[in-house]
């Protein structure tokens, strides 16, 4: 296990001098569970990464936590870089591509050290159109959150592979879909995503591996706004679409679970709380709430589930990739499947004897804006106690980074992991 500090730095202007942290690890976890449950998630905006978090020139976003060697990513990650390369015109062939991240002229960063969530092996450039989340009940300019923007179907970065048509589809997100959903946002005013999400949950969406009725209920309140005929069809034809909006709601609200009403103010060191659980495609990782900058990481297992087709099954999935596990800690995904038939059954297969019972106890707190058969957010401390580990719904990729998606999986994380978590406090 290893415990490695976030590329983020703490704010300079906390005062060293002053600590009012609590000592007590339940009323750590109750103020921060406190300051979750005040965040109201609204889906504000669209921008280039460029503009939203400063990511400059010839430096890309990667989910999970940092690489001890980012020039040398796990192959599906980079082949995103790769492609990410091509799309911003840094280089003309794959071959300069891969040498410009050998050595180091592209830099690979963790993206959750920007405030951004990417899922499954997707990389984040400059031109790359992300959402923008705030919370409606504090200053906007105070805690916002990014994830990438959802563009339908077919070929898509974060299935990372090599496939050329995704350069296409990259383009295509950062024109006429950025355009349009800048425009209807503009007229329709912020979403608040709870709503959505209370709808998912009630019409059997788990909000990881099944948003089919959360997308749905956007897309009705989005429609009105739409002019652009691909852009209407692009939302009727994908049902995860409301997923990255919903990965950047829950790195909000986990953000606030570390950080008091600024992110100057003082963390309460005891939190358990964990507010990210990510991969790399080579390890896992978490960080608490208690001390937000640090990752504690351990070599990843692949998700394991039912495979698209006889193809696929025959392809090795890759370690955990993605940062959407935060979905999943904080409550939904596979800690929602009670709610869900529909993934449950598919992944009836791949769940632990006595899943129903047994994860609900690494769960803490209950969230009043949702149904009440849902279990609060991942304790770490309640996982080492209870020696179970918490399930997270996350697709499997391929290991080779040139076949994409191979399948949906659902991801068993190790106890050991978050023992580790815990003595690095």
């Amino acid at each position: 296990m290893t415990a490695i500090n976030n590329e983020a730095p703490r704010n300079p202007n906390a005062n060293a001098d002053t600590d009012t942290r609590v000592n007590s690890p339940a009323l750590a976890t109750q103020q921060a569970l406190a300051r979750l449950y005040a965040v109201r998630p609204h889906w504000r905006a669209v921008a280039c990464a460029r503009d939203a978090v400063g990511l400059p020139d010839f430096t890309l976003l990667h989910a999970g936590p940092p690489y001890t060697d980012p020039c040398n990513p796990a192959p599906p990650v980079l082949s995103s870089a790769v492609l990410c390369c091509l799309y911003e015109k840094w280089a003309t062939t794959e071959a300069q591509a891969e040498q410009l991240i050998a050595t180091g002229q592209v830099k690979l960063l963790s993206a959750q050290s920007f405030g951004v969530v990417t899922p499954l092996a997707a990389v984040v450039s400059p031109s790359s159109t992300l959402v923008e989340v705030v919370d409606a009940n504090a200053s906007p300019t105070a805690r916002r959150a990014w994830s990438l923007t959802g563009s339908g179907a077919g070929p898509q970065i974060r299935f990372g592979s090599r496939n050329p048509q995704v350069l296409a589809r990259l383009a295509w997100r950062d024109t006429v879909l950025a355009s349009e959903l800048a425009a209807a946002l503009e007229r329709a005013g912020p979403i608040d995503l709870f709503p959505l999400a209370a709808a998912g949950l009630a019409a059997g969406d788990d909000l990881h591996a099944r948003t089919t009725s959360a997308t749905a209920a956007l897309r009705a309140q989005l429609s009105p706004f739409i002019d652009e005929p691909s852009v209407a069809a692009m939302l009727a034809d994908t049902p995860l679409f409301f997923l990255t909006l919903w990965m950047a709601a829950c790195h909000l609200m986990m953000s606030a679970a570390a950080h008091g009403d600024n992110e100057s103010a003082d963390t309460d060191a005891a939190s358990t709380l964990v507010i990210a659980l990510a991969g790399n495609g080579r390890e896992v990782g978490v960080r608490l709430a208690g001390q937000p900058d640090v990752w504690t990481t351990c070599p990843a297992a692949a998700p394991a589930g039912p495979r698209l087709d006889t193809v696929a099954a025959h392809i090795a999935a890759a370690p955990l990739t993605g940062d959407s596990g935060v979905i999943d800690a904080a409550g939904f995904g596979a800690h929602a499947f009670v709610l869900a038939p529909e993934p449950a059954t598919a992944f009836a297969a791949w769940l632990p004897a006595g899943w129903r019972d047994s994860q609900p106890t690494v769960l803490t707190g209950q969230h009043p804006a949702f149904d009440a058969r849902l279990h609060g957010v991942l304790d770490a401390a309640a996982v080492v106690r209870r020696s179970v580990e918490p399930l997270a719904a996350i697709a499997m990729i391929g290991a080779d980074g040139r076949t994409g998606l191979i399948g949906r999986g659902v991801y068993a994380a190790p106890v050991a992991l978050f023992k580790a978590a815990l003595q690095a406090r």
